[in-house]
């Protein structure tokens, strides 16, 4: 349970919280368990048999945070547990120590990323240097003040509004003062930050894993989260526009970089995003790389030549994340997340959510809606296939073609191998008699020619 809960509680997915409660029982001895995950509950029973009462647990985890520098750490746990190297104590002490352990970054780099990463996806949309440093210090202004609602105890609506809001007034003074800047490329790069498209993607993956009460439940937080950033925008929008300054979310700049540059924008905006998410260090430099030749392959086949539909340049761009995501969790020993969820950071369609809450009618909102839910679920489908296929490839390869590889191997031996070498071998005897029987011939001669000459 307590290996649950500091999952969930750091932004794991519902079912490899409930295959680590799996793997952790087993390694213990204890089966017969059951779990349940659902959005802020996690549910553990085991029923013994008839002669004894079910045991059950039960657990609410009020607070949830991203935290993958934990989630890493306690997956590590579970990998140790499951391999057979720490015994209860062992863990139950692991476990303990993880609650203390010290953030993987300093003060200094963590109260800049939220910033460099705005600035990387200012960027990456076509702005200019200008914008981009417009951004960064927009993000490093308001940094003090959403650190002090994190710590307050209000809930995550009212902070991700107050959020919003001051950042749009900020945006609002920079272009009323006369900055010569694209507001809204300015307002877009800034509001990245607080938009819940991961929550939305976790929602349609966990639907496709089966979770049907988890994933609906975070579908319903991330449109409320979602419905926060927007009330508190458009409140700040509407003050702006009443003082002259008119601003609206934007995606496209004016500004065509050059492939080196954008995919720069891209690793930035990703590994800045990896930091504010808490990634080691390794994982996040690797995530930045992946996301930014995602946004690379996202924009050549779309925007640039317009080779493939969007919503299919999506499914192909995050299949091929699910796969190097997956593929390096299983090198590492860590969750996937720590690489997919900063990797698709170009991808989410969290813009997609805010737009349709501002929009002018209720027409222009659901069709928003619905492309927003279509690309989350899009995203999340990708993911999921992604991560099946290297699951399916590495099942295929250690069921079918190795045990067929050692069958044809096999047969290679006794119909080939060993016959050719019995052949080898009575010829190499063959051989060894001649050559033996010459000698003896040449010895025969030579004590004749010998006892003659004697």
């Amino acid at each position: 349970m307590r290996v649950a809960v500091r999952m969930l509680a750091n932004g794991s997915e519902t079912g490899a919280i409930e295959t680590a409660i799996a793997q952790v029982a087993r390694s213990f001895g204890v089966d017969r368990v059951q779990a349940a995950v659902a959005f802020s509950m996690i549910t553990i029973s085991r029923y013994a048999g008839d002669d004894e009462p079910p045991t059950t647990l039960l657990h609410f985890v009020r607070e949830r945070t991203t935290d993958f520098t934990r989630l890493a750490a306690i997956s590590t746990v579970v990998r140790r547990v499951h391999a057979g190297e720490l015994d209860l104590a062992a863990a139950e002490a692991e476990v303990a120590r993880l609650d203390a352990a010290d953030p993987p970054y300093g003060r200094v780099l963590r109260f800049a990323a939220p910033g460099l990463s705005a600035a990387g996806s200012t960027l990456m949309f076509g702005g200019t240097p200008i914008e981009a440093l417009a951004t960064l210090a927009i993000g490093l202004a308001i940094q003090p003040g959403l650190v002090a609602l994190n710590r307050s105890s209000l809930p995550p609506f009212f902070r991700l509004a107050i959020g919003s809001a001051g950042t749009t007034i900020l945006v609002a003074l920079l272009v009323g003062i006369g900055l010569p800047i694209s507001g809204g490329l300015v307002l877009t790069g800034s509001l990245l930050r607080f938009l819940p498209g991961y929550a939305l993607v976790s929602g349609f993956r966990d639907l496709i894993d089966g979770s049907i009460v988890s994933g609906t439940a975070r579908l319903a937080e991330a449109l409320l989260l979602a419905a926060g950033i927007a009330g508190g925008t458009a409140v700040s929008l509407a003050v702006a526009s009443s003082a002259g300054v008119t601003l609206r979310i934007l995606v496209v700049g004016a500004e065509a970089w050059s492939l080196p540059v954008s995919v720069a924008a891209s690793a930035l905006a990703v590994g800045g995003y990896a930091v504010v998410l808490g990634v080691p260090a390794r994982a996040a430099a690797q995530a930045a790389a992946v996301g930014a030749l995602a946004g690379l392959l996202f924009r050549t086949t779309t925007v640039a030549t317009s080779l493939l539909d969007p919503g299919i340049a999506t499914l192909g761009v995050t299949i091929l994340i699910g796969v190097v995501g997956r593929l390096l969790a299983r090198r590492s020993g860590a969750p996937a997340a720590l690489w997919v969820v900063p990797a698709i950071l170009p991808l989410l369609p969290g813009l997609q959510l805010v737009q349709a809450m501002l929009a002018e009618t209720n027409a222009a909102r659901v069709d928003g809606l619905i492309g927003a839910a279509g690309t989350a679920f899009v995203i999340g489908t990708g993911v999921a296939m992604g991560d099946i296929l290297v699951l399916l490839i590495r099942g295929v390869r250690d069921q079918v073609v190795a045990p067929a590889v050692g069958a044809v191997a096999g047969g290679v031996e006794v119909l080939l191998v060993a016959p050719v070498g019995r052949v080898v071998e009575r010829t190499r005897r063959t051989d060894r008699s001649r050559a033996r029987g010459e000698d003896t011939a040449r010895d025969h001669v030579a004590d004749s020619r010998r006892r003659k000459g004697g």
